[in-house]
């Protein structure tokens, strides 16, 4: 029997082992399947985003919903609805938290403009040039 020893990868000196791409928070009035409140938004990317609250959503891994966001003041855009589904959810006696595949987005960009703006605060709060 022979046996390969792997070959070893050349490690980018620039990234460390839990390097990731950076994450945002925000917080915004949502509405979804019953739920109608503040909720923290984080990780969001035109493929998706997590939610989480103090408050139980009643909804289904697999499923699809309409969801209603409505950006904090300084946002300056508008309320608008995506069409998401559930990846997964984790609930306690404290918390509810869901992850959300993003299906269709609105055609006037105003969830773009959103992750626009929530990047451009969070690099003003850490003092990063946008």
């Amino acid at each position: 029997m022979w046996f390969k020893t792997k070959k070893k990868v050349a490690k980018d000196p620039f990234m460390s082992p839990a390097s990731r791409a950076p994450r945002y928070n925000s917080v915004a009035r949502v509405r979804i399947n019953g739920f109608e409140g503040e909720a923290v938004l984080r990780n969001a990317s035109i493929g998706g985003f997590c939610m989480k609250s103090r408050t139980y959503a009643a909804i289904q891994t697999g499923e699809r919903y309409t969801i209603w966001i409505q950006p904090e003041r300084s946002a300056n855009i508008s309320a608008f609805e995506l069409k998401v589904e559930v990846r997964w959810t984790q609930s306690s006696e404290t918390s509810f938290s869901s992850g959300f595949l993003i299906v269709s987005a609105p055609a006037n960009n105003h969830y773009e403009k959103y992750i626009d703006h929530v990047k451009i605060t969070f690099s003003e709060k850490k003092g990063i040039p946008a």
